[in-house]
């Protein structure tokens, strides 16, 4: 894959920003602050995705519905999203509008007014947020994985926080929690298009030159987390039982990490995969069926996970477990063919996102977010080369062992 050109600038003030200059008229953005759920205390939870939310409701020089029409004039797409570490804002918007895009981004990031009018109001979105969330079995089975793997800290796992934590949050806590984390020192500007780094640098300098604030977060490694057990829950008014394992992958080296990558393609990511083929074409017990990791610090899991009838999940989890063996115990055979066609997958699928102005972003920021290197992702593909077949059965072997498995049932016995 060709390498792409990445310069990086840390202005005094703290703030990181790093390009990828291509001919394009379309200009992507993407500010990315490390403060997420992961971040939280109990009490609190949740307040990293209202504070995310406040930022839509006004600055000291815009109200409401001034923002929301200078968003709209830019005539792109404007986004924002929280997760477990990190909160994201994104746009792709047409060259011309640059400048005022990040007029707009600075405003918000700088001058979030916080009204209690409003955040009372954005507790009540969130709020049926929440519900709605609730409603969502996948989401719940996710939730009551955590509880029982991770009892002391699985609610830094629920984004959005609980109905209780969102209520019992005030206007004073979250503008502190906003002034303390939304600073420069916390931030990363990642953008695409066809300026110059300079000129990039130049313009951010003037939106946010003078913003201030060290960053001062440290995200903590996940709690020690129990395995190897089997818990069955019920919920009313579900039509499949959703099966979820959880496996410890706390203790990977970088390199079994990226082995991991390619691991999963080969067990449950896509329709080429061995679970797929087996649960849903050769036995048809799933519509539903993949394989997935977090390597964030305060999870380090890899998941296999699949929806099924109440009738077929002992058989799915039959089906599973030969699965998980097979790679486990190094059945599967992984010959240099094969090994070089999964690389080769991998390779395409990442070739084809960076085709996107926006995916590139992407990519940028999570290597600056996560490991202060925008150019991450050519290292890991930089390790992927050296990987051979051994390595990725030594990775089954210690990561397919002692799941803690997770059942959230329609009801009734399993």
């Amino acid at each position: 894959m060709k390498e792409i050109d990445i310069d990086k600038t840390v202005l005094s003030n703290g703030l990181s920003i790093v390009t990828s200059t291509r001919e394009s008229d379309i200009f992507s953005i993407g500010v990315g602050i490390r403060v997420g759920s992961l971040y939280e205390d109990a009490r609190h939870n949740g307040v990293s995705h209202i504070v995310e939310h406040m930022l839509f409701k006004g600055t000291g020089s815009r109200n409401i519905d001034k923002l929301n029409d200078d968003i709209e004039s830019l005539a792109g797409d404007f986004d924002i999203y929280t997760t477990y570490n990190e909160t994201v804002l994104s746009a792709n918007i047409m060259k011309s509008r640059a400048e005022k895009c990040i007029e707009i981004i600075s405003d918000m990031l700088m001058n979030s007014s916080f009204l209690p009018k409003e955040f009372s109001m954005e507790k009540k979105v969130v709020v049926e947020e929440i519900k709605l969330e609730k409603d969502d079995p996948e989401d719940s089975a996710y939730i009551g994985l955590y509880k029982r793997v991770l009892p002391n800290s699985w609610r830094k796992l629920y984004i959005t926080g609980s109905i209780k934590s969102v209520k019992s949050l005030n206007v004073k806590y979250a503008k502190e929690y906003y002034d303390k984390f939304y600073v420069p020192g916390n931030t990363v500007i990642c953008i695409v298009s066809s300026y110059t780094h300079k000129e990039i640098v130049d313009m951010i300098t003037r939106y946010f030159g003078n913003w201030q604030g060290a960053g001062n977060q440290v995200l903590h490694e996940r709690e020690k987390g129990i395995f190897s057990q089997k818990y069955v829950s019920h919920k009313k008014g579900i039509g499949q039982a959703h099966i979820l394992y959880g496996f410890d992958i706390s203790g990977l080296s970088r390199k079994e990490e990226v082995a991991l990558l390619l691991l999963n393609k080969k067990i449950g990511s896509g329709s080429n995969s061995v679970l797929f083929r087996e649960l849903r074409d050769k036995k048809g017990y799933a519509y539903n069926v993949y394989s997935d990791m977090d390597i964030i610090k305060g999870i380090r899991m890899f998941y296999i996970y699949a929806a099924v009838s109440k009738e077929n999940i002992k058989n799915t989890l039959k089906a599973i477990d030969i699965v998980v063996d097979k790679f486990a115990s190094g059945e599967i055979d992984f010959k240099s063919r094969s090994v070089q066609l999964m690389k080769d997958v991998f390779l395409t699928d990442t070739s084809a996102s960076m085709e996107s102005s926006a995916h590139t972003v992407d990519y940028l920021l999570e290597g600056e977010l996560n490991y202060r290197n925008p150019s991450e992702y050519q290292k890991v593909l930089s390790i992927m080369e050296g990987i051979n077949e051994d390595d990725i059965k030594d990775t089954a072997h210690d990561v397919l062992k002692n799941p803690f498995v997770y059942i959230l049932s329609p009801g009734g016995s399993v």
